[in-house]
């Protein structure tokens, strides 16, 4: 556990029952500590409001068994309440869920930056930390070169192209003479799991590239399009050229062609439907002999056929923001993003619940993090080695 990770509050019962107000001597102990320590008094106004939300749903939860033991015993069959309100309860767990993603999301937003944590807390468990800017980039001729290991600067030219790193997580083709480059064949920009990159391509146009995703592209585009192929994820920024040359992205068994847009396609082999999503401009998403055109704000969800919706583009692009962002998921969505941001192996054991999670947390918290949200609804992890076991 980190020095200046005080989550384990929220299992120590002296503190629950001091956000509660529900034992004196709990109370107590607790404002006398809190006076002497301005630190962790910080963190407890932080964590208080997820004490009192958590509690307070559980009670109600609570609530909806004993009414329905109490017709049991009363001999009323079946013991059901009212049809909406049955409806409600039902939601309770899900909704708890919901809560308490989003008050630990604004807590790890703004809890204080060094916080010392005392030493019966410390290193419970075994923790893994978030990706990081890391990439190979093959050439055409087979060379290879692992950007996160390379210099800054320019690590290769190619007919006329010169390709750069920087240092925060950027590589930029630039051409180089006046003339329009020689044919240069095809270079591969490759993220592994727990790794993302930027690479701005000759043309103007950027691509960030999130975990476990390849980027097929020439060094040099041609005079009658500009076409990549891509696997994994990836948001576009495409540059609009002179030319109006098409800008076309090859993915599975879909072909997205563009014209000066922003967008966003979600297509891992793991998942089963892919995601093309729209913030600004046009695209049309083509799959066979069935085409569909988005407007900002769209999203076309590819499987068997197309179906376009509307869509979070907020949640869409979070990733290259910075956050991760769950909307409705199930816990199996959320574990595949997990494997991929902290390159761990997923293994169930037992029926896991069924809980919808909406909510934020930043991309660079540690995956403990994470997972003491997950485990508020109910659902436990044993972290081991690289592998993360899920249980009920």
């Amino acid at each position: 556990m980190s020095e200046n990770d005080f989550s384990y509050l929220v299992h120590d019962e002296r503190f629950i029952n001091y956000c509660l107000q529900r034992n004196a001597a709990d109370v107590r102990y607790w404002e006398e500590r809190l006076r002497q320590d301005p630190v962790l008094a910080r963190e407890a106004v932080a964590l208080k409001p997820l004490v009192v939300a958590l509690a307070t749903a559980s009670q109600q939860q609570e609530a909806q068994q004993q009414w329905q033991l109490l017709q049991q015993q009363m001999g009323n069959t079946p013991a059901l309440l009212p049809r909406q309100s049955n409806r409600s309860w039902y939601r309770i767990p899900a909704a708890a869920a919901v809560l308490a993603l989003l008050l630990w999301g604004a807590y790890t937003l703004t809890k204080p930056a060094a916080l010392p944590v005392p030493t019966a807390h410390r290193n419970k468990v075994q923790d893994i930390p978030a990706g990081g800017n890391k990439a190979t980039l093959t050439l055409a001729n087979g060379a290879r070169i692992v950007l996160d290991d390379a210099a800054n600067g320019t690590v290769a030219s190619q007919g006329g192209v010169s390709i750069r790193k920087t240092a925060n997580g950027q590589l930029i083709y630039t051409v180089t003479g006046n003339n329009r480059p020689a044919d240069t064949g095809y270079n591969t920009i490759r993220t592994p799991k727990g790794g993302q990159y930027q690479v701005n391509l000759p043309d103007g146009s950027k691509v960030w590239l999130n975990a476990a995703t390849s980027l097929t592209f020439p060094a040099a585009f041609g005079a009658s399009d500009r076409t990549v192929a891509l696997n994994g994820e990836a948001c576009f920024e495409v540059a609009a050229t002179t030319s109006a040359q098409p800008f076309t992205v090859k993915v599975n068994d879909l072909s997205i062609d563009v014209l000066g847009t922003q967008f966003n396609v979600m297509a891992y082999a793991d998942e089963q439907n892919s995601h093309t999503t729209l913030l600004a401009g046009a695209v049309r998403v083509t799959k066979g002999n069935v085409s569909k055109v988005l407007q900002p704000g769209q999203q076309a969800v590819a499987g068997s056929n197309i179906q376009v919706r509307a869509a979070d583009t907020e949640a869409a692009v979070a990733w290259k923001n910075g956050m991760t962002v769950f909307t409705d998921a199930d816990i199996h969505s959320i574990m595949r993003q997990i494997s991929r941001w902290y390159d761990v192996d997923i293994i169930y054991q037992g029926e896991i619940p069924q809980r919808r999670f909406t909510g934020k947390i930043p991309r660079n918290a540690n995956v403990s993090k994470v997972l003491k949200i997950l485990e508020l609804s109910n659902i436990h992890f044993t972290i081991d080695g690289r592998k993360i076991i899920v249980t009920p």
